[in-house]
């Protein structure tokens, strides 16, 4: 397993636990994992972008009208994914292809 998808499982893993376990809600559960992963986001690049795009699409699946509070975040995300970092051939085709998908259905339900 890559260390892109090692973080994507501890963060739906996170997130998930916070709902079930600490019976939070979907915003509450984003912004404690958000809090969680503070050193991957802050260090930007993959582990960016696989905390972000994790988050926010678990956020856009369950409840979307919850993500108009996380807009700036989805901005980073945008602009993580837009930049040459995802096009440098760090992603396998899959991973590539599966934060897309991601990203695409964030931004779409964001509308």
């Amino acid at each position: 397993m890559s260390e892109f998808y090692k973080l994507k499982y501890y963060v739906i893993e996170a997130f998930y636990e916070y709902i079930i376990a600490e019976n939070f809600t979907i915003r509450q559960s984003v912004d404690r994992c958000l809090y969680e992963f503070g050193k991957q986001i802050s260090e930007g690049g993959l582990d960016a972008l696989a905390v972000y795009s994790t988050l926010f699409y678990r956020a856009a699946f369950h409840s979307a009208d919850e993500l108009r509070f996380f807009r700036k975040h989805i901005n980073k995300l945008n602009c993580l994914f837009s930049s040459e970092l995802c096009h440098g051939h760090v992603l396998s085709e899959d991973e590539l292809e599966e934060l897309t998908d991601e990203i695409d259905l964030i931004n779409q339900k964001l509308k």
